[in-house]
């Protein structure tokens, strides 16, 4: 899966909008082809971040498919990424078998509703997706998300629920949270180390065990 593009500090360098128009023009070709299966990992309810694989047969047995790493906390579509072409052996043997948490297929409709809600939720705090999510986002053709009957929870306890990854602009994003929400408007989790201090992921234990600890309405200085 691409690395978020709530990034870290400096962002990192994204093809042009030129080079997404092509590239949606080439999904969007193969948009229409039949649905092959959906996929979302088992454990997103917990982690508040859905790994989610959607792909499409091709008449020649390769695979088109889109993937996206979607924050239901805030942020929305961290990363998203899609291919028009693949084999079935590299789909199966580096994409999907090489997820982190196992993979579960899922309705496609209800993977769409989760992705397209999550960027609703996102935009009313300032967010936008990753640039290439607009073109990532027609592999999704005719699935229509109307059709999941399911309710899906964005944030947490009613507050947007910001849990720091390791490539994110802790700082700016949680600056504008504050801006738009207050102090006390939002929960959050970053990594914290015994001695109180905040550690934003560094090298030697990024996400060890122990080392997040969640705090509502801090007003620690950054």
């Amino acid at each position: 899966m691409p690395k978020s593009r709530h990034l870290k500090k400096g962002g990192r360098r994204h093809s042009g909008r030129r080079g997404r128009d092509m590239r949606a023009v080439l999904i969007r070709q193969i948009a229409h082809l039949p649905l092959r299966e959906c996929h979302i990992n088992e454990d997103w309810k917990e982690s508040r971040i859905a790994s989610i694989f959607l792909a499409r047969n091709r008449p020649d047995g390769r695979l088109a498919f889109g993937a996206f790493a979607v924050d239901l906390g805030c942020l929305g579509v961290k990363s998203a990424f899609a291919h028009p072409a693949v084999s079935v052996t590299e789909y199966e043997g580096r994409l999907i078998a090489g997820q982190p948490t196992r993979p579960v297929r899922c309705d496609p409709a209800f993977a769409v509703k989760l992705i397209q809600g999550a960027c609703d939720y996102a935009a009313q705090l300032g967010f936008s997706p990753d640039p290439d999510y607009h073109y990532a986002r027609e592999i999704f053709g005719d699935i229509d998300p109307a059709n999941c009957p399911d309710s899906i929870e964005y944030g947490e306890d009613g507050k947007p629920f910001y849990i720091a990854g390791p490539y994110d602009d802790v700082e700016q994003i949680m600056n504008q949270l504050r801006r738009r929400l207050g102090p006390d408007g939002f929960h959050f989790l970053v990594a914290f180390d015994p001695e109180g201090r905040i550690d934003l992921f560094g090298e030697d234990d990024a996400q060890g065990e122990g080392a997040h600890l969640m705090m509502e309405g801090d007003h620690r200085e950054w």
